[in-house]
């Protein structure tokens, strides 16, 4: 399971885009875990979208996508503001 890597993934280094659609109810948890935990991760939730955003919107998709890459390539795709408390997204508590 995801939820067992979390020491892992905290140490990744590696930009990462996780993109999720708002009516995927299996992957908005493990999307917002994985902003949650990899430092240099963003996250792009779809509206009105499934587990195929490619195939639903992908127009939106491909922007999200060349942008991110556009970006990572510039070296503007950075670790989060040191300031940032991941803790605070989603609380529980």
């Amino acid at each position: 399971m995801i939820y067992d890597l979390e020491d892992r993934l905290a140490k990744l280094e590696l930009p990462l885009l996780v993109m999720a659609g708002d009516e995927d109810d299996h992957c908005l948890q493990p999307g917002i875990f994985l902003k949650k935990t990899v430092p240099a991760s963003g996250l792009a939730i779809l509206p009105k979208s499934g587990h195929t955003l490619n195939l639903e919107e992908p127009a939106l998709f491909n922007q999200f996508m060349a942008d991110f890459l556009a970006q990572v390539e510039a070296g503007a795709w950075t670790a989060r503001d040191p300031r940032s408390n991941p803790a605070q997204i989603m609380r529980t508590s």
